[in-house]
C-alpha cells in the first residue's frame, strides 16, 4: 500500500497493514461496523432513556432515527472529499468527532441535547463507513474485491451479535450513559489504529477537484449507471427489512415477550448472527464462481419469503420467542447473503467516483433506515409493535423484489439489443 496521504505527512508506522490482509480486513470490518455499534449497542438501553429523559414509550426510537438521519447526510459530503483528499484523513476525521459526540451523549441532560448528540455522531460515523467500500474498489476488482467485501461484512456481522450483549454488560455497570462511553471508547482505539497503522489507498493521480461543476459532473455520472441505481436500492431496501425488526426488537421483545435486557441481548445477539453467516457464505460461493447477481436474486427471494410467514405467524395469532425469531433471523441472514455482491456490483463500473457511489450509497441505504425506524416510533400509540415490524418487514421485501424484477427486466433488454447490434 502506498504512504502518506496527500497534503499530510505519513504518520509514524508501529504497524503497518497489509492490503488484503487479516489487520486490514478486520480494520474495515471495524468501521462498517460502526452503525451496528452505534444502534445495537444502545438498544438495551432504550427503555431506560425513555424513563430519564424522553418521557414516553416510543420515543427512545428517535435516538435510532437521528443517527441514521446524520449517517444519510455525511456521505454525500464525505465522499467527494475522500475523493478529493484521501481515505485515510477522512476516516481519521470522522472517528475524532464521533468519539467527541458519544463522549457528550454521556453527559446530556436532556432528551433533545442527546438526539443532538446522535445525529452529530451519526454524521461521524458516514464519514467512516462509506470509505471501506472506496477502499476496496482502490485494491481491488472483480471475484477478488467480492471476497474481500465479504470478509469485511463478516467481521462487521460481529458488532450486531455482541454489541447489545455488551450494552446490557455495560448497562448493568453503569447505566445507559456509560453505553456511549464505551462507544466513545470505541471511537478513540479505531483512531489511533488509523493514524499509526493504515496508509493511503488513493493515489494523488486519481484524486478529484471540489469544484461544484466537477461534483455535479461526478453524481450524474453515479446515478445515471442502471447497475448502481438498481443494485443500490434493493440494497437499501432489504436494509430497511432489516431495520424494521432493529427498531422494533426492544417493544417486541422486552416489551410484549417480557424479556430482561439481558436476556433480550442474547436473543438479539444470536438472531443476528444470520448476518455474520450470510456474508460467510456469500465469500464461500464467490470462491467456487457463483455469480453476484445469482446471490442478490436468490436471497431477496429468501427475504421476501421470510418477511411473509411472519405475517403469517402473526395473523394466525401463533406468536412466541421462537415464531418470531425464526423467520426474523432467516430474512437477516438473507441480507447478510445479498450484501456484498449487491455493493459490489453497484460500484464495480465506477471506478473513477468510487468515494461519490459510495456515498450515495449510504446515504440511500441510511435514509431508508431511518424511515424505518420513524414509521416504528410513529405507530407507536397503536401499542401493536409485532404486527407493525411484521408489516415493515414484509412491505420492504415487497418492494426489494419490485426493484430487482425491473433491474433484471433491464438488463435483459440491453443483452437482447446488443445481440441485435452485433448480429446487424
Amino acid at each position: 500500500m502506498m504512504s502518506g496521504a496527500g497534503g499530510m505527512p505519513p504518520a509514524p508506522r508501529a504497524v503497518e497493514m497489509r492490503a488484503g490482509g487479516p489487520a486490514f480486513t478486520v480494520f474495515l470490518g471495524a468501521l462498517t461496523a460502526l452503525p451496528p455499534l452505534a444502534i445495537d449497542m444502545g438498544l438495551p438501553g432504550i427503555p431506560a432513556i425513555e424513563a430519564d429523559l424522553a418521557g414516553a414509550a416510543g420515543r427512545g426510537a428517535l435516538t435510532l432515527s437521528l443517527f441514521l438521519a446524520g449517517f444519510a447526510v455525511a456521505p454525500l459530503v464525505c465522499g467527494p472529499l475522500a475523493d478529493r483528499f484521501g481515505r485515510r484523513l477522512t476516516i481519521m476525521a470522522g472517528l475524532f468527532v464521533l468519539s467527541l459526540a458519544a463522549g457528550a451523549c454521556t453527559i446530556a441532560q436532556s432528551f433533545t441535547l442527546l438526539l443532538a448528540c446522535r445525529l452529530l455522531q451519526g454524521v461521524a460515523a458516514g464519514a467512516c463507513v462509506i470509505l471501506p467500500l472506496a477502499i476496496v474498489r482502490d485494491l481491488f476488482d472483480g471475484s477478488e474485491a467480492r471476497q474481500h467485501l465479504s470478509r469485511i461484512s463478516a467481521v462487521m456481522g460481529l458488532a450486531p451479535m455482541f454489541a447489545p450483549v455488551l450494552g446490557g454488560w455495560v448497562m448493568l455497570m453503569g447505566g445507559w450513559r456509560a453505553i456511549y462511553g464505551a462507544q466513545a471508547l470505541c471511537g478513540a482505539l479505531l483512531l489511533a489504529v488509523a493514524f499509526f497503522g493504515f496508509t493511503e489507498t488513493l493515489p494523488a493521480s486519481r484524486r478529484r477537484q471540489l469544484a461544484p461543476k466537477i461534483l455535479a459532473a461526478g453524481y450524474a455520472t453515479v446515478l445515471r449507471d442502471r447497475a448502481f441505481r438498481g443494485n443500490t436500492l434493493v440494497y437499501a431496501v432489504t436494509f430497511a427489512c432489516m431495520f424494521s425488526f432493529i427498531s422494533s426488537a426492544p417493544a417486541v421483545l422486552m416489551g410484549q415477550l417480557g424479556l430482561s435486557p439481558t436476556v433480550f441481548a442474547l436473543v438479539f445477539g444470536l438472531t443476528s448472527c444470520g448476518t455474520l453467516l450470510g456474508s460467510l457464505l456469500s465469500g464461500w460461493l464467490n470462491r467456487r464462481g457463483v455469480s453476484g447477481p445469482a446471490l442478490v436474486d436468490r436471497s431477496a427471494i429468501g427475504m421476501l419469503v421470510a418477511a411473509l410467514v411472519l405475517v403469517v405467524v402473526v395473523l394466525t395469532g401463533v406468536a412466541n420467542l421462537w415464531t418470531i425469531v425464526a423467520p426474523v433471523a432467516a430474512a437477516i441472514f438473507c441480507f447478510g447473503l445479498l450484501g456484498p455482491s449487491s455493493n459490489h456490483d453497484a460500484l464495480h463500473g465506477l471506478p473513477q467516483v468510487a468515494g461519490a457511489a459510495s456515498g450515495v450509497l449510504r446515504c440511500l441505504q441510511m435514509v431508508l433506515g431511518a424511515l424505518a425506524s420513524a414509521l416504528v416510533a410513529w405507530l407507536a400509540p397503536l401499542d401493536q409493535p409485532l404486527a407493525v415490524m411484521a408489516g415493515l418487514m414484509a412491505g420492504a421485501a415487497l418492494a426489494a423484489m419490485a426493484v430487482l424484477v425491473r433491474l433484471r427486466l433491464g438488463e435483459r433488454r440491453d443483452q437482447q439489443s446488443n445481440l441485435v447490434r452485433d448480429m446487424s
